[in-house]
């Protein structure tokens, strides 16, 4: 998938600095802005984590308002578990960019990723903010992209362009995680704009919808972090949803975005070298297909053999089968790509594992389990979990 290249959207306006949260000195880009021109539509989706970190708590309770003007985040540092300093430390640092943008300190949101337990340079930081608010440039989307990211070895950026019936409107996601990513979202932060008008309420709808077809159908480890976070601002710069195909083709184009960041969090795990879909049909219901589809996409030993393309697919059927959905192992049947492996619960007469092995050495591609003859289906991308997984965490603090 091509990086974004146009990072522009009507009504918004981004910038990143340098705030020396991971090392003082070290100049990497780790704290970003976004700002626009005037009150924009906003709705959020958020990590369902009972330790939820100080800037989740508060965005809950600014979006209340429906509306918000600015997100601050920053990278290297969660700000979560840090009690009621934490907290104050965030309603600081929002209130004071509400003051140097000159708007009202509720409408600015909050997002933190990195290392838990640990308070905030807080000085730092606030120092940072000057900076960061005079930098503000159309073109700061880009920069700001790489600002939030951790462990991720490149940003994750999409956008399309749309063709209302009042005219045209843009969505751009920006987004970082790599790891403890999870159905449920993950160590995730993503951002996503447009300048459509669309109501709070709305604008809330479309965004849930397109989440649990995406952030929540990945996992790279099976662990749901803190601070899972998409937060999505409508400027309203451009036209309404102003008839049910607008309303259609604006909710398929964020669930495009939003698809579209998912499988880059993916292919960017820690670690991982192929991007694989479980797919799970055949089941009662969506439900059922979930809870197998999960059980296989983060079983450990399913995602060693995906790393050693082994076609040891007795670990997919062991998974299953704890999975908690209804399946009896005479309706089980099991594809790797278009290799034919169980058929009603039996090995398929004439299999050889060398024609599995072939589509497992690939980048990319689908396990297809069916559970019998029901409707549900459900899809999770995982991936493979290698040695280099077990370094990039073991090292993360050191």
């Amino acid at each position: 998938m091509e990086p974004e290249k146009n990072f522009k959207v009507p009504g918004f306006s981004a910038s990143a600095v340098s705030g020396d949260i991971r090392k003082k000195g070290d100049g990497r880009l780790d704290m970003g802005l976004i700002f626009c021109r005037g009150d924009a539509s906003a709705a959020g989706v958020f990590t369902r984590n009972s330790m939820a970190a100080a800037p989740v708590i508060l965005c809950r309770e600014r979006l209340k308002m429906g509306t918000a003007r600015a997100i601050l985040v920053n990278s290297g540092n969660a700000n979560c578990m840090t009690g009621q300093a934490g907290m104050e430390d965030a309603r600081e640092l929002c209130r004071e960019v509400g003051r140097l943008l000159e708007i009202h300190e509720e409408s600015v949101l909050n997002s933190s990723t990195g290392v838990v337990g640990v308070p905030l340079p807080i000085e730092d930081m606030g120092a940072a903010l000057g900076p960061l608010v005079r930098g503000l440039s159309e073109d700061g989307m880009e920069p700001f992209s790489r600002a939030i990211l951790t462990t991720d070895t490149r940003s994750k950026t999409f956008a399309v362009d749309l063709d209302l019936s009042g005219g045209p409107v843009r969505v751009l996601g920006v987004a970082k995680g790599t790891g403890m990513i999870a159905p449920n979202m993950a160590t995730m932060l993503a951002f996503i704009l447009t300048d459509a008008s669309v109501p709070p309420g709305e604008l809330h709808g479309i965004l849930h919808g397109a989440v649990e077809g995406s952030f929540n159908a990945v996992t790279v480890d099976g662990d749901t972090s803190t601070n899972d976070t998409v937060l999505m601002l409508a400027s309203g710069m451009g036209p309404a949803l102003g008839s049910e195909r607008d309303r259609l083709l604006f909710r398929d184009g964020v669930g495009e975005v939003c698809r579209a960041l998912a499988r880059q969090l993916v292919a960017d795990g820690e670690g991982a070298a192929r991007v694989v879909e479980v797919l799970v049909v055949g089941a009662d219901d969506n439900s059922q297909a979930k809870l197998a589809a999960r059980a296989v996409a983060q079983s450990l030993l399913v995602k060693t053999a995906l790393a050693a393309a082994d076609p040891n697919w007795g670990r997919i059927a062991v998974a299953v089968g704890y999975s908690g959905a209804g399946v009896h192992p005479e309706d089980l049947s099991l594809f790797i790509g278009n290799v034919a492996i169980l058929r009603g619960g039996e090995p398929v007469s004439g299999y050889r594992e060398e024609d599995a092995v072939k589509i497992m050495v690939r980048d990319s591609y689908t396990i297809r389990i069916s559970l019998g003859s029901g409707t549900g289906t459900a899809s999770i991308l995982t991936t493979d979990l290698t040695e280099e997984y077990v370094r990039i965490n073991s090292e993360y603090r050191s």
